[in-house]
């Protein structure tokens, strides 16, 4: 093992280990791998053209479902990543392929949506998904028909509140009297478009309620009810810990950073801190401390909706590493974090020839015989190398 990976496996077994912040990880040297320390620039345009290359279809332009091309037509939700990993490749290149790729995605993955001819959909967290990736696609490149979809998103996405149980968006439009039916996937990125969008739009109106106003209304129906907060746990059931998925924490810590940065309450950033730091010691693999969902499996055809999780996490994630307001501290621990479950990621789950093909448990190399490399294992470590990268860029890796 190279003398920097022992290093680095040292450092952060013991920054893992203090219990001041509640880790249990340990550090096995005959299991870990030979990390070195990656060129993200160069492993980003592997890795995302790759992932072009193999999953969107230049001919139906949407995203394959698996490896070797099936496409499952009423398969929504995994899109508006895909989506989000093109816009990510846009910023970084400016590149006109990927630019004409999120121009053909619009109609393409319009006409893919089993529900209606048009972006709405019998799933609220779905539509959350859409109307987030439809807003950076616009940020980024101006398409003004993604203009026109986010506010059509987002205006049935408010139609989904409910005071039945407290309130909270419902996970779906069948679902008006369950309460048990409301959770962080349908209202954390709820909560990160309303306050996104009052930025964006601060006259703009919905049921009554500006975009401030819908933002802290669902963040406090998340707080107050999925949450614990002496210990920062973020919960879908709460006598369940398998179900404290990492994509949820995602969206509520991205939904407190968005708040901070309108509001400048710091209650926001400790709870983005907080929730930050219970997901990274507890919601592991203990002996890689690599990020780990339960339910992570092999899919059939579409794959397992909990191999995409942990690419939405590491989305939000990275905003609040590049937070001025983070301190070093924090942001070093962070930082080591992520630099071991990426290369972990890089080194140990991912096949690199003839193509990417990333597995969905981050410390192993799927077996052939399996069915793996699935659009949302995919669309998971695209996101990631896509970070990575961006961080590399801006200087927090040395």
């Amino acid at each position: 093992m190279k003398k920097t990976a022992i290093l680095y496996t040292l450092i952060l077994s013991i920054l893992m280990s203090c219990e001041k912040y509640n880790y249990s990880y340990t550090s096995d040297e005959s299991s870990a791998p030979d990390f070195y320390t990656a060129d993200w620039t160069t492993a980003v345009d592997s890795s995302t053209n790759s992932f072009v290359a193999r999953y969107w279809n230049t001919t139906y332009h949407v995203f394959n479902n698996t490896y070797d091309g099936v496409i499952q037509w009423n398969d929504y939700w995994p899109e508006a990543h895909g989506l989000d990993v093109l816009v990510d490749a846009y910023l970084r290149t400016k590149s006109d392929t990927f630019k004409q790729a999120i121009y053909d995605w619009y109609e393409g993955v319009r006409k893919k949506n089993w529900y209606s001819d048009d972006w709405e959909n019998d799933y609220y967290d779905d539509m959350g998904w859409h109307c987030l990736a439809h807003m950076r696609a616009l940020e980024a490149t101006g398409d003004q028909r993604y203009a026109a979809s986010s506010k059509a998103l987002w205006t049935w996405i408010t139609q989904g509140w409910s005071d039945y149980d407290g309130g909270g968006i419902k996970w779906r439009k069948e679902s008006d009297s369950l309460g048990d039916a409301k959770g962080i996937p349908a209202n954390g990125p709820a909560a990160i478009i309303a306050a996104r969008r009052y930025q964006m739009y601060p006259d703009e109106m919905n049921g009554g309620l500006n975009n401030l106003e819908w933002a802290e209304r669902i963040y406090n129906w998340m707080k107050y009810n999925q949450t614990i907060l002496s210990s920062g746990r973020v919960f879908e059931n709460i006598d369940n810990t398998n179900s404290d998925y990492s994509y949820d924490v995602g969206t509520y810590m991205g939904a407190a950073i968005e708040l901070y940065n309108i509001t400048k309450d710091t209650t926001y950033f400790n709870d983005a801190i907080r929730v930050t730091d219970y997901a990274i010691s507890h919601n592991i693999n203990k002996t890689y401390g690599v990020l780990k969902d339960y339910g992570e499996q092999n899919g059939n055809g579409a794959g397992n909706d909990v191999n995409l999780f942990k690419g939405i996490f590491i989305r939000y994630f990275t905003i609040l590493i590049q937070h001025p307001d983070l301190n070093q501290e924090h942001r070093d621990r962070y930082v080591a974090f992520l630099k071991n479950n990426a290369e972990y990621l890089w080194e140990e789950g991912t096949q690199k020839s003839p193509d990417i093909k990333f597995s969905y448990e981050w410390w192993k190399i799927p077996d052939d015989s399996e069915v793996w490399g699935d659009l949302r294992s995919a669309i998971s470590g695209a996101t990631t190398v896509e970070a990575m990268a961006l961080l590399q860029t801006k200087g927090y890796f040395k």
